[in-house]
Order: C-alpha cells, then sequence, then structure tokens
C-alpha cells in the first residue's frame, strides 16, 4: 500500500470513528485567523450539547463553532439527543481527547455531576451555557432563566391591564394561564416568576387551565373558558405551542378574536413571529442561542490565559462594551453577533437561579429577546436565522 492511500484510509478510519462517538470535528486551514496558543500549542475547546433536535439548537452549536473559528481556536462539538448517558460518555471522551476547555448544556442536573468530577479529576476548567448542573466545579454558567421569563412577561400583562382595560390607570382584569402541568419545570420556573408579580395585584384574577404543552389542548381549554362566560383580558401561555392554541382558540370562539385579547409568550420559535407580525400575538420572550457560547468562549480563552482573576465578579453589570465578541465575520450572510442582543448581563450566585442547585458558582444572566410587532421579522432573531434543513 502506498503511503498516500495509508493516509487516505486512516483518514476514512478516524471519520468514522468520530461519527460512531457523535463527535465533530472542526477545521478551518485555509482562511483561519492567527491560532490563539496554549502550552505551545493551539487552543482546543470542546462543546457537549445535550441535542441538535431545532433550529435553537442548531444556531447554538454553530455559533459555538463559528466563533472559535473566528478567533483562531481549534473545535470540536457532540450532541446527545437527550440522553442523558450518552452525554456522560460524550463529554468524557471530549476530555479525554486533551481540549483546555469543556462547554456543555447539560440534560440533567444531578446526573451530569459525574462530568464535573471527571473534569476536575482531568484538570479541564467547564463553563455551562443554556442548561445547568448541580455542582460546584463549573466556572460559570451563561443563560437568562426561566422564571425571569415568566417576571418579565408578567409585568408586561400587568402594564397593558393597567394602561389598556378599563378601568385605565388601575390593574385589574382576568388573565388565562396556560400551564404545563403541576410539577413541570415549565409550570415551575415560568409559571412561578409569572405568579410572583401578578399574585400582588388583588384586582387580577387568573383562570389556570392545564394543557400540558400541547397545542390542541390549549385550544380547547381557551374555548371552554371563553364558552363558560369568562371575559378574557390576556393570555400568558408557559411555552409557545400552547400561545399557537390560545391563538387558534380565540380565531374560532364566537364574539372575540385575538386582536382583543393581550398574548404573551415564552418562546418565539418561526410561527410565533409570524402570529406576531399579524398582530395576533402580542409579545414573546426568548433567548439569545448565538450568543451563550462565544460568552462562554470568551470567558474561558481569558480564564486559560489569566487565571480566576479574569472571571467577572459576583453582583458586577456587563455592558456590550465590556464584552466586545463580535467578530465581524459574517455566517450564512449575516454577521450573527452584530447586535448584541444578550446585553447588559448580570453576574448572580446560581443558587438564584433554582430551588435545585444546592453548589453555588456564577450565573451570567443575559437579557432576554422581546420580540414584538417592531422586531418579529428580523433576521437576527433564532426563528428566523437563515439556517438550512429547518
Amino acid at each position: 500500500m502506498t503511503a498516500k492511500r495509508t493516509i487516505a484510509v486512516a483518514a476514512v478510519v478516524v471519520t468514522l470513528l468520530a461519527l460512531t462517538l457523535g463527535l465533530v470535528v472542526t477545521s478551518y486551514a485555509d482562511s483561519a485567523p492567527q491560532p490563539v496558543m496554549i502550552n505551545g500549542h493551539q487552543m482546543f475547546l470542546g462543546l457537549a450539547a445535550h441535542a441538535v433536535r431545532c433550529s435553537w439548537e442548531d444556531l447554538y452549536v454553530k455559533a459555538f463553532n463559528w466563533y472559535c473559528a473566528d478567533n483562531g481556536i481549534r473545535s470540536t462539538w457532540t450532541e446527545a439527543g437527550y440522553d442523558t448517558a450518552t452525554q456522560i460518555t460524550q463529554a468524557k471522551r471530549l476530555i479525554d481527547m486533551g481540549v483546555d476547555g469543556l462547554i456543555i448544556s447539560p440534560w440533567d442536573v444531578k446526573a451530569l455531576a459525574v462530568v464535573m468530577d471527571y473534569a476536575k479529576a482531568h484538570n479541564v476548567p467547564v463553563i455551562c451555557t443554556n442548561t445547568v448542573v448541580d455542582s460546584d466545579y463549573p466556572l460559570m454558567f451563561v443563560g437568562f432563566g426561566q422564571k425571569q421569563a415568566g417576571e418579565q412577561l408578567a409585568q408586561s400583562i400587568v402594564d397593558h391591564l393597567r394602561d389598556n382595560v378599563d378601568p385605565v390607570g388601575e390593574v385589574k382584569g382576568t388573565i388565562l394561564e396556560l400551564s404545563s402541568g403541576p410539577g413541570t419545570s415549565e409550570d415551575i420556573m415560568r409559571g412561578g416568576g409569572f405568579h410572583e408579580i401578578v399574585d400582588q395585584y388583588p384586582g387580577i384574577k387568573v383562570i389556570t387551565q392545564v394543557a400540558h404543552s400541547n397545542r390542541d389542548e390549549a385550544k380547547t381549554a381557551t374555548m371552554n373558558v371563553i364558552r363558560g362566560g369568562a371575559k378574557i383580558d390576556a393570555v400568558f401561555a408557559q411555552n409557545g405551542s400552547m400561545a399557537l392554541g390560545a391563538n387558534a382558540g380565540l380565531k374560532d370562539a364566537p364574539g372575540i378574536t385575538p386582536k382583543d385579547v393581550y398574548i404573551a409568550t415564552v418562546d418565539a420559535f418561526p410561527e410565533i413571529c409570524d402570529e406576531i407580525g399579524a398582530g395576533n400575538i402580542d409579545i414573546a420572550v426568548d433567548q439569545t442561542p448565538a450568543f451563550y457560547n462565544p460568552i462562554a468562549v470568551y470567558y474561558m480563552v481569558k480564564y486559560l490565559q489569566e487565571g480566576p482573576s479574569a472571571l467577572p465578579d459576583y453582583g458586577q453589570k456587563l455592558t456590550a462594551e465590556d464584552l466586545p465578541i463580535d467578530t465581524g465575520i459574517q455566517h450564512m450572510g449575516l454577521d450573527p453577533w452584530e447586535t448584541p442582543m444578550w446585553a447588559p448581563g448580570t453576574i448572580r450566585h446560581m443558587t438564584d437561579f433554582s430551588s435545585d442547585i444546592t453548589h453555588d458558582y456564577r450565573w451570567f444572566q443575559t437579557n432576554a429577546v422581546v420580540v414584538t410587532k417592531d422586531n418579529y421579522d428580523s433576521p437576527l432573531l433564532w426563528g428566523n436565522f437563515p439556517l438550512p434543513g429547518w
């Protein structure tokens, strides 16, 4: 066998092995910037994503690889298909490959602590993005927070009732809350945040209907409440599917339309953006998946180069000027970081994030994206980003 053929066969074997492990190695040899060096080699970072099954998750991963490539960092990533055991195996394999730092979106808040122990034993720093783990080892978590989304939407409803519902100037009215169900994370976090705000106002009546995150159930629940004689002033949907169900129910119910009711929801996927543009949903709050991993990479690099002192302090407020992550390079025809949709950010304690978290570390709480008729068609919203195949 010739040397050239031997190399080719070896390359095929390596590729097949990577695919078997769910591993994708990203290489940018042609037009790469000056490489970031550490300990005599190009810095190598890994991302262990819990899944790539929708455009949100696709953009989340692509942003990691784009940002690393733009900054001369070698990158590799895995996705676990929402399987905890698979993610544990993949994350450990990344560490065994010799990554200098690991970024992870843990699928299980408790079970993935074993990966933190493994990373600690191998002296590999970890930053969590999008989802969290209950361990004191991560340097940081980068994300918004479901409870805060519920609070933000509740405040928008309160403002609407005060400014647009009789008697104007008072906070009075009836809100239909569509719940994913008792015990679900959406009900506990998003619903809990919602109630922390609206329960302060005795003039607000909340009618809660469990729709199990299902569009059809939400439609039926909405129509049943209306048929029962309730006058609904606003809808709070714990997720976008239920918001679309409420929207459909209001379209079919007699004597009322979606434009007569203020509809607020978490999630801004494409159908939600379309309905906001049509005036049938008023507001959505959503995350910024294109920014989570670039922020994490930015701080991982600083930590690896400068040590713990490079990390932001608890209570620190951060603006776009403090965190210059825009590379000025276009990807898929757009500069995904030109508009700092994540800003401002605040460094909080992870124990503030959820009662499920018993170990403390930094929480880089980003801002959320508020989607209204003013910006529903922005190509920088993840629901509109021109990703192929979704």
